[in-house]
């Protein structure tokens, strides 16, 4: 074989590895007894430690290097290349952190987030605290490791957004915010409670919501050749290639089944809009994670929260669940569009969502300047819901214990969602000009041309191109925050009569 192909060949057998990873991952957040936790720590941790082998042994090392020659980068074709630099990317990511600090990641990880789910539950921080402390300590030591251009905190967002830096984030989040807080402002001084009485003491049946979610998933072009749908307490989507599992939760008392629904459905279309060919291959990936949550948003908010949305399946809606038989739907609309500041992030509305980023990336930043301690979350979290939101969370379970992302050590994640709204505005009114009457279609059920749209665009390139590029080539101008701003004043002022 060539070098080239000792490269892909590497990198199928590291893809195989990630797929059973990804099982153990999924059946451990949903129907893994309690007792196995210690047994499945020990079987993640020799997965990883096999995978980082492989992916820093010599033979790929010595592969790497010789197809990043300038002799040999002159023969090869720009999918090749691109591949070379993914692989490359990779390869240095792991080669500079020692195989012992990657097992010990991996079963600090898996016991965390057993105790973050105890934690949650009781609402006990304390007991979570020294998984926090053991994360934070191990993060940091990757970061030194792997370097970074100006904080360690950069090493861990460059994993999720290849090229993002906290300076780069700060330049996006600052005006960001000052806009979000002046329009929260804005909309709570109307006084005005749009679809009060639609959910309030109601009650809407799990069973029914379950079935109306599978069908809606299928619906909007989820395979369930290729996939299922399961409950978890933090709804996600997990798998790749021909094997993507999406997981949801359900409250009697709202629907907000329907959002987090379409949300995970929306991961799940760009991880199975992959093309086929790659699955294995250095490219058949996201570009990142920011991308992904552009997708995920746009499902949920741009489609699934939209009038042209209802259109199509209210009636549905009415039939299913009698609780909705004197709900209108504009009532509705307005209702599942309201803006009220609320503790759960996953539950927040599309104004006030990214101040809940901007929190978490704030306390992040603390950790790795040193600026705050891990005891010291819980306090500082709830400092800055009342600065941002005026609302101090009465329990740890509403505030630092409600998302799984610390457990799992995935510090530099968080400002990825917030970028996926800006690409997801971006995108979608890139989509609007490039599809014909796309609203109309969306309010007719016929979500083809949309996913279609997305696939042909963006979901078959994989990673060939890194986000700012790709976003440059779709919407024709690097990642602009006013397409994300101008949407919300757009559909909010006439909600709120402003």
């Amino acid at each position: 074989m060539s070098t080239y192909e000792d490269l892909l060949d590497i990198s199928t057998r590291l893809r195989n590895i990630e797929r059973t990873v990804y099982l153990l991952a999924w059946d451990e957040r949903t129907y893994m007894p309690r007792g196995a936790v210690e047994g499945r720590s020990e079987s993640k941790a020799e997965l990883s430690r096999i995978y980082h082998k492989l992916l820093t042994s010599e033979k790929t090392k010595r592969c790497i290097d010789e197809l990043n020659k300038e002799s040999k980068q002159a023969e090869l074709n720009r999918t090749q290349k691109a591949a070379v630099r993914e692989m490359t990317r990779d390869f240095e990511r792991r080669y500079k952190v020692p195989d012992e600090l990657i097992r010990k990641m991996s079963t600090v990880s898996t016991m965390a987030q057993s105790a973050w789910q105890d934690a949650r539950n009781s609402s006990d921080f304390e007991h979570f605290l020294p998984h926090l402390e053991k994360q934070v300590e191990l993060k940091k030591e990757v970061a030194e490791y792997i370097g970074y251009e100006n904080e360690p905190y950069d090493a861990h967002l460059d994993a999720y957004e290849p090229g993002f830096t906290a300076k780069k984030i700060d330049g996006i989040f600052e005006p960001m915010k000052k806009e979000l807080s002046s329009m929260v402002s804005d909309i709570l001084a109307a006084e005005l409670e749009p679809g009060k009485g639609v959910f309030e003491g109601k009650k809407f049946p799990i069973k029914k919501q379950r079935k109306f979610c599978r069908e809606l998933a299928k619906e909007l072009g989820y395979d369930y050749e290729h996939g299922r749908l399961d409950k978890a307490v933090h709804p996600f989507t997990m798998g790749m290639d021909d094997d993507v599992r999406i997981t949801n939760r359900y409250s009697e008392e709202n629907l907000s089944s329907l959002f987090s629904l379409t949300h995970e459905t929306g991961h799940a279309l760009y991880e199975q809009g992959l093309p086929s060919e790659w699955y294995g291959h250095p490219l058949g990936k996201r570009i990142s994670m920011g991308y992904h949550e552009s997708q995920s948003r746009m499902w949920e908010n741009f489609v699934g929260r939209s009038k042209e949305f209802l259109d199509h399946i209210f009636s549905k809606l009415c039939n299913d669940f009698s609780a909705l038989k004197d709900v209108s739907k504009d009532e509705f609309y307005r209702r599942i569009n309201r803006v009220k500041p609320t503790f759960i992030r996953v539950e927040a509305d599309e104004v006030t969502y990214n101040l809940h980023i901007a929190l978490r990336y704030d306390i992040e930043l603390g950790l790795f300047r040193d600026d705050i301690e891990p005891e010291e979350t819980k306090i500082v979290w709830e400092n800055k819901m009342e600065e941002y939101f005026d609302k101090v969370p009465e329990d740890a379970s509403q505030g630092v214990l409600q998302d799984i992302h610390w457990s799992t050590g995935d510090f530099g994640y968080f400002p990825s969602y917030a970028l996926g709204n800006l690409y997801a505005a971006q995108i979608f009114r890139t989509a609007e000009k490039e599809i014909q009457n796309l609203k109309q279609k969306i309010a007719e059920g016929d979500f083809t041309p949309l996913r279609t749209w997305l696939r042909e665009n963006i979901h078959r390139h994989g990673r060939m191109y890194r986000s700012e590029e790709m976003t440059q080539r779709l919407t024709g101008e690097g990642l602009n925050e006013k397409y994300h701003l101008d949407y919300l004043q757009k559909k909010y002022e006439p909600i709120y009569e402003l």
